[in-house]
């Protein structure tokens, strides 16, 4: 919640107090020193006998300044809308024709999206008609930007979607070394996957992903868009599924 001095707090309350009580348009009148301590004095005693005017006055602030940045996000994701869905720049499953589109921005070190995944893949397995796109946003250093490349990189195999769960799915910290030993696990072949993570090309989708997160202003993992819905936060299966339905009956 915004914090404010009690000085500022009285220039908000005095302008409100000026702009009911005097007739005509508040800039009509100047007042003088004295005046203005009045005034003040009136409204610093309301304050005083009703403190809840201002506890009221700042969560009106702060629903105002939430329901502002939500549209600010929105007018943004429809802006960069291919950046966000275009196949060339993030894998994407679930129905590719799907109603719904659900967006998660993710770090492979990060234990919250280790904990959606679950929850992810149980949605695409009961609601056949969601399209899941996957979007690499490595923010926990180094190893998670390395994961991502790799990922990346193993879509040119076919096997991203078996790379990402084992990815996800793998206990302690992803590094280079869990890099190499999980893309044998699954299949991939190593080299080949090297040479991939180090091309321009790879490098390039990921920055494309990593420029559509600043521009939304996510600054944390995992975070779900859910058709033009930003929710920066793990949402388990049963509040995902409440979401779609609420989307899909408003539509």
């Amino acid at each position: 919640m915004p914090v404010f001095s009690f000085s500022r707090l009285m220039m908000v309350f005095s302008t409100i107090f000026l702009a009911l009580t005097l007739n005509g348009p508040l800039w009509a009148k100047t007042f003088d020193d004295a005046e203005k301590t009045a005034i003040e004095s009136v409204v610093k005693e309301y304050l005083l006998e009703h403190p809840e005017v201002i506890r009221d006055a700042l969560q009106e602030l702060e629903r105002r300044s939430a329901q502002a940045e939500k549209e600010r996000q929105k007018n943004l994701i429809s802006d960069n809308r291919d950046l966000l869905i275009n196949e060339k720049y993030s894998f994407t499953t679930g129905n590719k024709d799907g109603d719904v589109t659900v967006i998660e921005f993710f770090d492979y070190n990060c234990p919250y999206c280790r904990q959606a995944l679950k929850d992810i893949v149980k949605l695409m397995g009961e609601d056949k008609n969601v399209k899941v796109v996957l979007k690499e946003y490595p923010i926990l250093g180094e190893a998670s930007q390395q994961a991502s490349l790799a990922a990346l990189a193993a879509r040119k195999q076919g096997k991203y979607m078996e790379y990402h769960t084992a990815l996800l799915s793998a206990k302690g910290r992803i590094n280079n070394e869990a890099i190499e030993t999980i893309a044998k696990q699954v299949g991939l072949n190593v080299e080949t996957l090297k040479t991939d993570m180090a091309s321009e090309e790879i490098k390039g989708i990921l920055q494309k992903n990593i420029d559509v997160g600043i521009k939304l202003g996510i600054n944390g993992t995992p975070t779900f868009i859910f058709n033009d819905q930003v929710i920066p936060q793990v949402l388990p299966f049963e509040a995902m599924k409440t979401l779609v339905a609420k989307i899909r009956k408003a539509s």
